[in-house]
């Protein structure tokens, strides 16, 4: 019986060494893929100037990036969706209040988005037009 339980410990240990193994390996994998712009366009993140890719996970993160042009972001939001959504896709707000945020539109010139918030919600979205 002492056996037995021995060998039960053993593999056990050793199912976790390999499952830990694993997944090191895969979330190195995902990091270097990350960290390239193509990896970063293909797991459906967005590449910032500085050289870091930000996923839809950013706003969780606590960093959505800078966005050159964040006026470009504003067809793929609609009001409804979440802040993170919206943080994802025009980057980072200028500070300011949580219930009303804002963004230069432009990297060159006076453009100003500004997106009203109902808690975590998008309600209005007001975006000057792309030059």
């Amino acid at each position: 019986m002492i056996a037995l339980v021995r060998h039960v410990r053993a593999n056990a240990a050793r199912y976790l060494l390999l499952l830990m193994s694993a997944t090191t390996a895969l979330g190195l994998g995902l990091w270097v893929v990350l960290a390239t712009e193509p990896g970063c366009l293909a797991a459906q993140g967005h590449w910032s100037g500085s050289g870091l890719c930000h996923t839809r996970l950013c706003l969780l993160q606590g960093d959505c990036g800078e966005m050159a042009t964040p006026v470009i972001g504003c067809a793929h939001v609609r009001p409804g969706d979440s802040r993170g959504k919206v943080y994802f896709h025009l980057g980072n707000p200028l500070p300011g209040a949580p219930a009303l945020a804002h963004w230069q539109a432009f990297k060159e010139g006076d453009g100003i988005i500004e997106a009203r918030f109902e808690g975590d919600r998008l309600v209005s979205l007001a975006c000057p037009l792309a030059k």
